[in-house]
């Protein structure tokens, strides 16, 4: 609780420390009291030290490195294409990093990919603080990575990779011994047929491979993730094998105890640290250790609190983990419900973790509950032997191969059903409010109540995220591209005009990426975040993939109703290729130019006049007014483009102006802006991008005609809510609150 309200104070944080306090004086223990108060001084001190240390190793402004020193481990890199992703240990700041370098040709990337011992890099480059997200309810990727004690990032132009024995110590070397070889069981279980090959990764090593990244969005649609993430049955399995081989060759339970104690640190390296594994290994070995020590030892809710405790001395930040929350959360209800039957205890599981998952991920499947009891036995009697006897019996691989291969298939079947509910993120309170009612299930005697209580409140919420009480015009961050989505109260209507997408120059396969596109991760993840379910009309203003490169996995995630184009941009086989890889058919497109079609809804259409090839000068121009605010946006429309719109529409006015071109000097004519006479201009555009977008003379313009301007790239995500005729007011990413 201290944690949150240090690290990111809210007043729900505030008032649920305050009912604690109330609990903890209700006691009347003086001791107790006591005992609560000085380790909360000493935990709240503690907090505000760590956060300060970090804060003073963070790079604000961005500094030059030449000569430096990186010691980096062998599993702890990952190779995407032509990027090499690393995080390693900044011998000169004495601090981990993150780092990134752009691999140059194939062999140095076949060179990188044989790493297999500890390194030391020699790094030329440029050192900034990790970005905080810019957009309303993106995932946080600062504070999940801070949580590691990782502030800084580091852009490799230049880099010589020796061997590291000589920079470490006796124990590091051993340390280092350990990563060496879950490098090499990586590399081995990457060789094996897949879907073998990503089961072993994740299930033995705690490893997610990119090509298994299909397999896992099936299981996450599920809610099966946490499942497949090594955790206390992955270490219930090894330890009750371990004591099952060394039992049959005879060994006394003490010798196996001390085996053991010497085998959970190992293998905590070997699985890769994450929290959930660090929770599970940490409370076996205490348990099993103060066993040893005197007669009744820790129990397990004893022993999770403690592991609890130093974990957040630790690292504060990781409350804020999903998964922390459900390992830590789930692990205290099974201990706590050890004699419930299993299809009670999965429902009891699901009630404590249906508020957490909303609140990270803004979705339900219906399916989650009856699968995630019924695929326990599944995973303990088929899946786990498959993987452990396929991945070290080579002449069964086959066999345990398509064993996994009917599983996966059949949870492909299962995820692809239309049972996933967009619910949305539920206000903090009612998050806290549903946990407190399952807290209640467990001393109540009047179970109708709460049962009543939940369901009414889960109704409420539903309403309060679905149906709006007014309108807004959101100008997504998307980076150097263009995203704008236009929402009616109610929900009544969903427009999104453009998706934004990343210009790309890998041209060769071997430097194709995987990562995720900001279509999912930015525009998809607000629209789910604000539960909306389908988009009535996406209007793509033209070809450019900066402006139309995400439509396929923004319709994969959201359905879209329909589609409006430049006509001609139709036929051209660059769109039809992306028409393929979404969700839509080409009966969902609209072709559109003034001679045929002048208005769709509430959108005036201004541009094309006629058909073209969906060039920029054929962009779609578009206006429209939202709750008396009106506005023009014109995707990258040239200057003659826009002198020819306002001579065929002399009496066009707006108030707000979405500049062409992401504020290039070929849009934004003086005589365009000096018509439409905007208050404001908005500017969409990507932080230090190598068109120098807004062009100073753009700037010059807005300035010379006194209209404000904002410019995505300064300020992030610009929401503008309407307050009626000519009146509005707006928040941006600096201000609008993120998870």
């Amino acid at each position: 609780m201290i944690s949150l309200l240090i690290l990111s104070f809210r007043w729900e944080w505030l008032v649920l420390f305050g009912i604690l306090q109330i609990r903890i004086l209700a006691l009347q223990n003086k001791l107790a009291i006591s005992g609560c108060v000085g380790f909360a001084c000493l935990f709240l001190a503690y907090c505000f030290m760590w956060d300060h240390n970090l804060q003073q190793k963070t790079y604000k402004e961005e500094a030059e490195l030449r000569q430096n020193k990186l010691i980096l481990q062998p599993d702890n890199y990952q190779i995407d294409g032509d990027l090499l992703k690393l995080n390693a240990s900044w011998v000169e700041g004495k601090q981990p990093v993150q780092a990134y370098y752009r691999i140059k040709n194939q062999a140095e990337q076949k060179d990188l990919a044989k790493i297999t011992t500890a390194k030391v890099i020699t790094v030329t480059g440029n050192i900034r603080m990790i970005q905080p997200p810019t957009n309303e309810n993106q995932f946080d990727y600062r504070r999940f990575i801070r949580s590691k004690r990782v502030v800084n990032t580091v852009q490799i132009s230049k880099m010589e990779i020796k061997e590291a024995s000589s920079y470490l110590g006796i124990g590091a070397k051993g340390i280092a011994a350990v990563h060496s070889l879950r490098k090499q069981m990586l590399n081995y279980f990457a060789s094996l047929p897949a879907p073998l090959a990503g089961y072993s990764q994740i299930l033995l090593l705690g490893y997610y491979a990119q090509d298994f990244t299909l397999e896992l969005e099936q299981i996450n649609k599920l809610g099966l993730l946490h499942l497949f993430s090594l955790s206390g049955m992955h270490i219930f399995y090894l330890l009750a094998g371990i004591r099952f081989i060394l039992g049959r060759l005879r060994i006394t339970r003490e010798t196996c105890d001390n085996l053991i104690l010497l085998v959970l640190p190992f293998y905590a390296i070997l699985g890769g640290l994450s929290s959930s594994l660090i929770r599970a290994v940490m409370m076996s070995w205490l348990m099993i250790s103060t066993n040893k020590l005197w007669h009744n030892g820790l129990n397990g809710i004893e022993a999770e609190s403690i592991v609890l405790l130093l974990h957040l001395f630790y690292s504060p930040g990781i409350i804020f983990s999903l998964g922390t929350q459900l390992s830590y959360l789930l692990t205290l209800i099974l201990m706590m419900s050890r004699k419930m039957n299993s299809f009670k205890l999965g429902l009891k599981m699901n009630g404590y973790s249906l508020p957490l998952i909303l609140w990270h991920t803004f979705r339900w499947n219906l399916l989650t509950t009856i699968i995630s009891i019924l695929i326990i036995p599944v995973f303990e009697w088929l899946i786990i032997p498959a993987v452990i006897i396929g991945s070290i019996v080579p002449w069964l691989q086959f066999l345990c191969n398509e064993i996994l291969s009917i599983i996966t298939k059949g949870l492909g079947v299962l995820a692809n059903l239309p049972t996933n509910i967009i619910f949305g993120k539920p206000p903090l309170f009612f998050v806290l409010f549903w946990l407190g009612l399952m807290l209640a299930l467990e001393v109540t005697t009047n179970r109708r109540k709460v049962y009543l209580l939940g369901l009414i409140s889960y109704c409420l919420a539903g309403v309060i995220i679905r149906f709006p009480l007014h309108d807004e015009v959101v100008f997504m961050d998307i980076g150097q591209g263009d995203c704008t989505l236009i929402r009616k109260k109610f929900n009544r209507e969903v427009t999104l005009v453009d998706t934004g997408g990343k210009v790309t120059f890998q041209n060769q396969p071997w430097q194709k990426r995987h990562s995720r596109e900001n279509g999912e991760t930015v525009v998809a993840n607000y629209l789910l975040s604000k539960g909306v379910a389908h988009i009535d009309w996406l209007f793509l203003t033209h070809q450019d993939t900066d402006h139309v490169g995400n439509f396929p996995v923004v319709s994969r995630l959201i359905k879209v109703k329909k589609i409006l184009v430049p006509a001609g941009m139709e036929k051209l086989p660059s769109f039809r290729e992306r028409l393929l890889l979404s969700a839509n058919k080409l009966q969902d497109v609209i072709p559109i130019a003034t001679a045929t079609i002048q208005q769709v809804t509430d959108f005036r259409i201004l541009h094309p006049f006629e058909e073209g090839k969906g060039t920029n000068e054929d962009s779609i121009t578009i206006t429209t007014e939202v709750d008396g605010v009106s506005l023009i946006i014109s995707g990258d429309l040239d200057k003659s483009g826009e002198l020819e719109v306002i001579q065929r529409n002399p009496g066009l006015h707006v108030d707000i102006l979405k500049t062409g071109h992401h504020g290039s000097k070929t849009s934004t004519d003086d005589r365009y802006v000096e018509q439409l006479q905007p208050q404001l201009a908005i500017i969409s555009a990507g932080r230090r991008n190598h068109y120098g977008h807004p062009n100073q003379e753009t700037l010059v313009t807005l300035e010379k005609r006194k209209i404000a301007y904002l410019n995505t790239a300064e300020v992030g995500m610009i929401k503008l809510i309407p307050n009626g005729p000519h009146q509005f007011r707006l928040e941006t990413g600096n201000t609008l609150q993120v998870r």
